[in-house]
Order: C-alpha cells, then structure tokens, then sequence
C-alpha cells in the first residue's frame, strides 16, 4: 500500500469521532490552539482565587519567567488521583490546624 491509501485505510477504520476529527484536519480546519492564561484569568474562569489555585499547585507552563496555565490541564488536574490526594491532605491540615483568628 501506498500513503494514500494506508490514510484512507486508517481514516476508514477509526472509531467514529475520531474519523470526524481527521476529516477535519484533512479539509484545512485545524483547532484553535488553547490560550495560555494568567493565574488571575483563570482564576476567574474557574471562580477561585490565586491563593488557592496556588495551594493546589496546579499545572502550569514556564514562559519567559512567568508561569501560565491551560484550562484544559487544570481540569484535568483536578480529574486526576493526585489532585484528590492534594485535596485530602489539605482537608486533613485544615481539621488539625488552630482557627484562625480574624
């Protein structure tokens, strides 16, 4: 077999989704590329604050000296076992430490 035909062999046998998904690529309809955001952007999108975003220590990206975070990948973060034991951990902390006072 060819490329071609080895292409259309593969986009013939993938599960559906994935079949739309290379049709799209092959017509020229790339996807948008995922912005990077600001701890104060995301923050907002995911209605937290910085503070505890940090404390969770999510994901982020080095760019330039300044970190930056995709949407996707904090998500996915919070999906994750390590993220439920970071989560557990804190809880732990937080029922054992004095109260705070104000």
């Amino acid at each position: 077999m060819n490329a071609l035909e080895d292409l259309m062999h593969a986009a013939l046998t993938a599960p559906p989704e994935r079949r739309e998904e290379a049709l799209r690529l092959l017509q020229g309809q790339l996807p948008k590329p995922e912005p990077y955001l600001t701890l104060t952007e995301l923050g907002s999108r995911l209605g937290l604050s910085g503070t505890t975003l940090r404390r969770w220590r999510i994901p982020g990206h080095d760019l330039g000296g300044r970190l930056r975070y995709r949407l996707s990948e904090v998500e996915a973060y919070f999906r994750s076992e390590d993220f439920q034991r970071r989560a557990a951990a804190l809880r732990a902390e937080r029922r054992h430490s004095p109260p705070r006072k104000h």
